[in-house]
C-alpha cells in the first residue's frame, strides 16, 4: 500500500469498512503509522484554481489555491494566507504565489464567512460588539484555517512539517491567535499588519496574553507598517517585545518605514529586499518532530493539545497550563486548570509492552505501552496531520493543585463603533 492510499483510506467515511481494509493488508499500528507520515514518490501538478472548502460545521467557502511548478527533491509545502475585513481569498493570494513559487510551498487563501453562532468573538471583535457584522475569522480555529491546512494535507500530500500561516490586518490577528493555540502545526508563523487583540486599545489585554508564550517554539517573522492608523504599530512592538524578554529564539521583527495598513504598502513584493528576507528565513523552517518538552496554555478544551500532551475538561475562567517532559525514568507532567491530561505515545519512542513510568503533580502511575490500530486510524482523522498520529492514548486525572487556581484574566471594555480591519 501506497502513503496515499493509506491516508485516503483512513479518510474515508465508513471506519469500519476502512478498518477492516487495514487488516486484510495485515497493516499494525506502527506500520500504519509510518505510511501515513512517508512522503509519496509522485510528482504534484502545477494550477491555480478556485476550490469549494467545508469546515467543521459544514459550512462551504471559496479557497483560492496556487501550487507552484514541480521542483524534485524537496517535498512540497503549504502556505495558508488568511485576508483582511473585506477582502476574499481570491484578492489575496496573488501577493503570495511568488514566494511559494521560490519556495515550493502551495498558497491556499480561503474565503472567511459570518460566524456560526450570533456571538463575540472576543479576541478579535470584542469591541465592536455584536455590531461587527463582517465575515471574520474564529479565532479558536474550528473554521476554515485549519480546514485549508487540512485540505493541503489531504488533497495535496503537502508536507505536514512545511506547514506555514500568514495573514494581513483582520488574517493577522488570526495568524497571532491560531498560532498561540495550534503552534504545534506549523512550521512557522508570519503576521503582517496584525495584533494579538483589538481589545489592546484600551490596555493590555490579558486573557490573549496568556497564550503568548505558546509561541516560544514557533518561528515568527512579524512585519507591520509604521505608519499604519487602523492597527497602529505598537501592538506588535509590544508583543514582539515581551517574546524577545521570553528569549524567542528564532523572531524577525520588521517595521516598515513608509508601510501603511494596506499589505501593497509593506514592501512585499517579488524582488523587493524584504521579500528575499522573508525567503531565506522560510527556506529552512520545518517543525521539529516529537519534541521531548512541552509547555502549553490553553483557555478551553478546543487548543488544550499540543503535540504529545493535552489538557482535558478545563475549568471555565481558569487559565489552564501544562509542562511534559519526558526524563530518563519516565514522563513528568505538572498541569493545573483542567481535570484530566491525555498522553498521545507513538511507537517512535517505545516498543509494544514497553512500561513508562508517568508522574502527574506528583502521583505516580505505570503505563504499559499498547499499540492500536484503531487509535492511530482515529487520531490521523481527527487532524489529518501525521506528525499527531497516536498508537495509545492515556488520560489521567489531575490532582488538585495547592493554593488558588488562576482566574482567566480579562480586562475589556466595549466601543460602539469601530472601524473595517
Amino acid at each position: 500500500m501506497m502513503p496515499y492510499e493509506a491516508r485516503a483510506l483512513c479518510l474515508q467515511p465508513d471506519l469500519d469498512k476502512a478498518h477492516a481494509q487495514l487488516s486484510r493488508h495485515d497493516i499494525g499500528a506502527a506500520r500504519l503509522r509510518d505510511l501515513l507520515g512517508s512522503a509519496d514518490e509522485s510528482e504534484w501538478s502545477a494550477q491555480s484554481t478556485t476550490v469549494e472548502l467545508l469546515d467543521e460545521f459544514g459550512r462551504r467557502t471559496d479557497m483560492a489555491v496556487h501550487v507552484p511548478p514541480y521542483r524534485p527533491g524537496r517535498r512540497l509545502g503549504v502556505l495558508i494566507v488568511l485576508h483582511g475585513a473585506g477582502g476574499s481569498g481570491e484578492h489575496v493570494l496573488p501577493y503570495f504565489t511568488a514566494l511559494g513559487d521560490r519556495l515550493s510551498m502551495a498558497v491556499v487563501a480561503p474565503t472567511a464567512q459570518q460566524p456560526v453562532q450570533r456571538a463575540h468573538n472576543l479576541d478579535l471583535a470584542g469591541i465592536f460588539g455584536s455590531r461587527f457584522r463582517m465575515p471574520r475569522w474564529d479565532l479558536d480555529g474550528r473554521d476554515f484555517p485549519l480546514a485549508a491546512l487540512r485540505w493541503a494535507l489531504t488533497e495535496l500530500g503537502a508536507d505536514p512539517n512545511r506547514c506555514v500561516i500568514t495573514g494581513v490586518s483582520m488574517g493577522g490577528l488570526a495568524t497571532w491567535n491560531l498560532s498561540m493555540r495550534f503552534w504545534h502545526s506549523f512550521a512557522a508563523a508570519v503576521p503582517l499588519n496584525g495584533a494579538l487583540s483589538i481589545w489592546e486599545s484600551f490596555g493590555t489585554d490579558a486573557r490573549a496574553r496568556y497564550l503568548l508564550p505558546n509561541t516560544l517554539p514557533l518561528p515568527l517573522f512579524v512585519v507591520h507598517g509604521a505608519k499604519d492608523e487602523r492597527i497602529p504599530a505598537k501592538f506588535d512592538r509590544e508583543s514582539v517585545g515581551t517574546l524577545r524578554g521570553l528569549a524567542h529564539r528564532n523572531l524577525e521583527y520588521v517595521e516598515v518605514p513608509a508601510g501603511a495598513h494596506g499589505l501593497d504598502t509593506l514592501g512585499l513584493a517579488a524582488g523587493s529586499p524584504l521579500f528575499h528576507k522573508l525567503e531565506r528565513w522560510l527556506g529552512p523552517a520545518i517543525r521539529p518532530t516529537q519534541p521531548t518538552e512541552i509547555r502549553h496554555r490553553a483557555n478551553e478544551d478546543a487548543h488544550g493539545r499540543a503535540h504529545w500532551v493535552g489538557l482535558e475538561d478545563i475549568t471555565p475562567q481558569r487559565a489552564a497550563d501544562v509542562h511534559a517532559r519526558w526524563t530518563r525514568t519516565g514522563i513528568n507532567i505538572e498541569a493545573s486548570g483542567a481535570r484530566r491530561v491525555a498522553l498521545y505515545l507513538r511507537g517512535d519512542r517505545l516498543s509494544s509492552g514497553d512500561t513508562v513510568r508517568v508522574t502527574v503533580n506528583g502521583a505516580t502511575s505505570s503505563v504499559r505501552f499498547t499499540p492500536d490500530l484503531a487509535t492511530v486510524h482515529h487520531t490521523f482523522r481527527e487532524t489529518a496531520d501525521p506528525g499527531l498520529v497516536a498508537e495509545q492514548v492515556v488520560r489521567f486525572d489531575v490532582p488538585e493543585a495547592h493554593g488558588d487556581e488562576p482566574t482567566e484574566p480579562t480586562n475589556r471594555t466595549r466601543c460602539r463603533v469601530a472601524d473595517s480591519i
